[in-house]
């Protein structure tokens, strides 16, 4: 039985990088499971008519490409990712809040590169804007603030200049 890699991504853009960078990399379509709860943003992956609509107890519809469209016809996300409860919630979770659900179904060989992509699509899209990821997704970025204040002084990271 296939083994799956896993990543839920915040951003649209970073989930179609990754899917491209899967497929570059040799991993098929039909290896590629896609979960969204916008059908606008299933069709940024392929055509309309190749999602499917499924029904998941956190999210309601949603859309699904790949393995993934399996949930709704005999299976549940739950069996065809392997995943404890908890982890599954956490993904109906995400999606339900706009969030993009992609995973890689292939045999275990090829399994750590499926998980180093997924893990490596959000630096890419960052470096390809110009960017620079932050160490921790969970801080954001500061916007213009003045200089007379210290607490409303500009973030850069270097905290000794203030």
């Amino acid at each position: 039985m296939p083994k799956a890699a896993v990543k839920l991504f915040r951003e649209p853009q970073n989930a179609k990088k990754a899917a491209q960078e899967l497929k570059s990399k040799g991993f098929s379509a039909e290896e590629i499971g896609i979960l969204v709860r916008d059908k606008g943003k299933a069709a940024k992956f392929a055509s309309p008519k190749a999602s499917t609509e499924v029904m998941l107890p956190e999210v309601g519809a949603a859309f699904a490409l790949g393995p993934l469209a399996e949930a709704g016809k005999k299976a549940t996300l739950a069996s065809l990712l392997d995943l404890p409860e908890e982890t599954i919630r956490y993904y109906e979770f995400g999606i339900s809040v706009g969030g993009v659900l992609i995973s890689v179904h292939t045999d275990e060989a090829r399994l750590p590169q499926a998980q180093q992509i997924l893990r490596a699509a959000d630096v890419l899209v960052a470096a390809a804007r110009g960017e620079m990821r932050a160490t921790s997704p969970g801080f954001a970025a500061a916007g213009r603030m003045t200089e007379s204040d210290p607490i409303d002084a500009k973030m850069t990271g270097d905290f000794r200049r203030y």
